[in-house]
């Protein structure tokens, strides 16, 4: 019979191993998730405007427009895309599709050039509206079926000022694409439903054009080229009047990024961000969530090497259960969230996913470092 020495110290910092892999998997988006509220329905959907603002992605306006313009929607709606002057394919998309009477087009003025165009086109696609309410959101994406309207407008009640939208990525894009829209998107709707939002990853906001006219829109944004959607919810969002969207019924269905547009828009929330208010629980969450991972598996790891180079087995022991813990929960975690939004990623992909984001963050920041910073200006201002 094999005795195995335990001391005191081993003891501890056995249990310490386990107690962590038990409690650090629950500081993660996916174990959080969305808090379920009980909301108030519109008891007579009011008429909608869907805004598009085209970015000469004509071929996906071309696929994605009869979509927007069949929806049943008996309390009447209007598609109103705007688009630049100079953009021939996008004219000709809209010309197909000019003999429906819910669609209106306009363009952003050649002229316009020391402004930031996208909020440009809202503010010129808000005015157009006949309707106060407005859904805003982008070409590229798609409603997942005519009800799609019909299940949003029900958080269109006389209280609301403003819903968010999720807009998920299609299978075909990557992995991680579709992996960072969640994790970061379950932060930012958390905090709208338990707090005052502070922006959003997804281009899905529905919001008043009263108030939007009312407090002059973008105006003390328009120099800076990028973060429409990160702005409008910033300054408009409130605490009372903000909902979530989170039925499926209400998702738009992204099509995938060129990996260059992707890492352009993380390198750009770095300069959207410096112009934010708020956040600061966000930011720390995150922090702390990424800490307390990487922390966890370093320990695990480290009192493994440790523990075999001292022969202290029940150490070693106990690291490797911890670890498998770790892993397993993780997984789990990840694998109801990824079910849950119709990822179509593997549960064994939540491990390496979540281990990479640390590098990826990294990069991006050097990026943005190393970024002319008067490409997020729109030029001379």
């Amino acid at each position: 019979m094999i005795l195995l020495p335990i001391d005191l110290p081993t003891l501890v910092l056995s249990g310490t191993l386990l107690l962590l892999a038990l409690v650090t998997p629950m500081l993660s988006p996916f174990f959080r998730r969305l808090p379920r509220r009980e909301e108030s329905v519109a008891a007579e959907p009011p008429r909608v405007t869907v805004l598009l603002v085209s970015n000469g992605d004509h071929e996906a306006l071309d696929e994605h427009l009869p979509l927007y313009l069949t929806q049943d929607y008996p309390s009447g709606y209007d598609v109103v895309v705007v688009a630049e002057k100079a953009d021939l394919e996008t004219e000709n998309v809209l010309k197909r599709y000019s003999h429906d009477p819910r669609l209106y087009h306009t363009f952003v003025p050649d002229s316009s050039r020391y402004m930031s165009k996208n909020k440009l086109a809202i503010t010129l696609g808000v005015k157009a509206s006949k309707s106060d309410w407005i859904v805003l959101t982008d070409p590229r994406c798609k409603p997942s079926d005519s009800h799609w309207l019909s299940s949003l407008s029900e958080h269109f009640t006389p209280s609301h000022n403003m819903v968010l939208g999720y807009s998920n990525f299609t299978p075909e894009a990557k992995a991680y694409h579709r992996f960072e829209r969640l994790h970061t998107a379950l932060y930012l709707l958390r905090e709208a439903q338990t707090d005052r939002a502070y922006r959003t990853n997804c281009l899905h906001v529905s919001f008043r054009k009263s108030e939007f006219m009312e407090r002059h829109g973008f105006l003390e944004y328009l120099k800076y080229s990028i973060g429409e959607y990160d702005f409008l919810v910033n300054k408009f969002a409130t605490p009372e009047g903000t909902v979530v969207a989170s039925s499926p019924a209400t998702w738009l269905w992204e099509r995938p990024l060129h990996p260059k547009s992707w890492q352009n828009r993380q390198v750009y929330y770095h300069e959207v961000g410096r112009h934010l208010d708020g956040g600061t629980r966000v930011r720390l969450l995150h922090a702390l969530d990424q800490w307390a991972m990487h922390a966890n598996y370093l320990l695990e790891l480290s009192s493994g090497v440790f523990a075999g180079l001292t022969h202290r087995w029940v150490l070693l022991g106990a690291a490797v259960v911890s670890l498998l813990l770790t892993i397993t929960l993780r997984t789990l975690n990840g694998k109801k969230a990824f079910k849950e939004y119709q990822t179509g990623l593997s549960p064994w992909q939540v491990v390496p996913l979540e281990l990479s984001m640390l590098r990826r963050s990294f990069l991006t920041r050097m990026r943005y470092e190393y970024a002319d910073k008067s490409d997020f200006i729109s030029h001379k201002v």
